[in-house]
Formats: C-alpha cells, structure tokens, sequence
C-alpha cells in the first residue's frame, strides 16, 4: 500500500501539537522569523519542510542564541554552542517552564521600556520644576522689596504720602 503524501503545510494548531508547544510559540516563531508564514484568506499555515528542520535543528545557526531543538514528550532540548570553542552545552527544559521563561522574558523587556519612559519623563518633570522654583525665588524677592517699601510709607505721615514733594515746595 502507497502511504498518503504528506501536506505541504499545516494550521498554526497542528504545527504546536507537532512540536509539542502551545499555539502562542508557534506565533512567536513566526514573528521572529524562525518560520515562515503561508496565508490562504484569513488561515495562517506554516510549511512541514520548516517543521521538519525545526524539529532537526539543535543550534541556532549563528550559535550565538539557544534554539529550541528535538522535542520529547513534554521537555525542549536547548543546545547552545560557545563561539570560541567547540564544545557545547546541552540544556533539556519543560516545555511549559520554557514558555513561561520566555513570557517573563517578554514582561520583563515591557517593564524595562516602561521604567525607561518614566525615568524620561521624571527628568523632564525636574527641569520644568526647577523652572518654577527659579521663577518662585524672583516673586519673593520681589514681594519682600515691595513690602519694604509699603513699610517705609506707612511710617510716613499721610500728608507726606499724598502731597510729597509739593508739600515742601510750597512751605518752603
């Protein structure tokens, strides 16, 4: 008997049951590049071919970052290859720890931008402040000259304040 041929792709749920990740992971290697998308209206589908050499591969080609390599059961075996040196390092994960590490990743990343933007605009919001404190120190300064001077007319008799100088001009 001939076996039936394989399909040239899959839906993005098949994919994940074959490589035994959840369907997020899936969209996550497609949006990173790791697979490529095939969009028939509005179904994604990923090709068996990449499937295949994802299953296969155990080192990212760079060997700069760990790849997800052979899947069995429910552990991901992750190898990571040190540039300098031949030897590397074989790293068997639960999938689900695997996935949770990588969410974290994603909080933390999202966090890390958020801090960034508020140490931003703590630094703005202390520029415009030490503005106005600028501006504050003028004001008293000001107010404290003008309350010299409405002291120094109050100890002025009133005929003094009203007629000043013509007072004396007239008297003499």
């Amino acid at each position: 008997m001939k076996k039936a041929p394989l399909p040239e792709k899959v839906t993005i749920e098949v994919a994940a049951k074959t490589l035994g990740v959840s369907k997020g992971t899936i969209v996550h290697y497609l949006n990173n590049g790791r697979l490529s998308r095939i969009k028939e209206g509005s179904t994604v589908y990923v090709s068996t071919d990449e499937l295949g050499k994802l299953l296969e591969t155990k080192v990212d080609p760079a060997g700069t970052t760990p790849k997800a390599g052979a899947v069995k059961g429910k552990q991901v075996v992750v190898t990571r290859v040190k540039s300098n040196e031949g030897d590397g390092t074989t790293i068997t994960v639960d999938t689900n720890h695997y996935e949770e590490m990588l969410t974290r990743l994603g909080r933390l990343e999202l966090e890390n931008r958020n801090l960034l933007a508020y140490k931003d605009s703590m630094v703005k919001i202390k520029s415009v402040l030490s503005d106005k404190e600028k501006e504050l120190q003028k004001a008293t300064a000001k107010l404290h000259m003008m309350e010299e001077e409405l002291r120094r007319l109050q100890k002025m008799g009133w005929w003094k304040r009203v007629f000043g100088r013509k007072w004396r001009m007239i008297g003499g």
